[in-house]
């Protein structure tokens, strides 16, 4: 190995007496070809089963690496997608959405599965949200309770409340007409009906906070 292996290779080689570690002066330099160019890399070991690779090489190579990755993840995002339903798919962007919002996630974990149990019935990602964020308050909450002839998103029954992530189209055409007397009627009059903007929610779960701690 060394030297010999380099002599019956053909690889070129010199002593070099300004090369050298711990206080030792002087060591052999090998002129070896890039592995994929072939051009001339200066090494201090030559082996004859090794793979030699220039700088410019090394970076194209990790540049395909990355497109590489990319293609793959891709993939795997596309294979998710067909073995997920739409309602998992929503329930996990709102998971990722908090994750990207709180500092201490890992206290989510268990409110997290507990919301999971009813994600088919979240309309939304912000409604999946506030979902978890109201277990993580310590809410016991009934998402699309049904009263009347209408649904409310998530009904607080003991703490008298009823919360609804409202959207824009939400608010233009919903609330026309007897909805919410009918709710407030039916409920009770002592029934809080919070409205909650579903854009606020996805900037910034924490707004659910705010709102509940002001209430009377």
């Amino acid at each position: 190995m060394g030297i010999r292996e380099a002599d019956i290779d053909g690889i070129e080689h010199y002593y070099d007496p300004n090369e050298g570690k711990s206080g030792r002066r002087g060591t052999e330099i090998f002129v070896v070809p890039c592995s994929f160019c072939g051009a001339k890399i200066l090494r201090k070991t030559y082996g004859r089963n090794a793979k030699y690779i220039c700088d410019a090489c090394r970076i194209g190579q990790k540049e395909d690496e990355k497109v590489e990755q990319k293609k793959r993840d891709a993939f795997v995002n596309q294979l998710y997608e067909t073995i997920t339903t739409k309602e998992e798919q929503r329930f996990n962007k709102a998971v990722d959405a908090i994750a990207k919002q709180v500092r201490n996630f890992d206290s989510y974990e268990k409110d997290i599965e507990i919301a999971r149990r009813g994600q088919f019935k979240y309309g939304s990602v912000p409604e999946a949200m506030t979902a978890i964020q109201l277990i993580h308050l310590g809410y016991s909450i009934i998402p699309q309770q049904k009263i009347g002839k209408y649904r409310v998103d998530f009904y607080l029954p003991k703490n008298k409340m009823v919360i609804e992530v409202d959207g824009a189209l939400y608010h233009q055409d919903m609330f026309k007409g007897d909805r919410e007397a009918t709710i407030q009627f039916s409920l009770g009059l002592d029934v809080k009906i919070i409205h909650v903007p579903a854009e606020a929610v996805s900037k910034n779960i924490h707004i659910i906070n705010r709102i509940l701690r002001k209430l009377p």
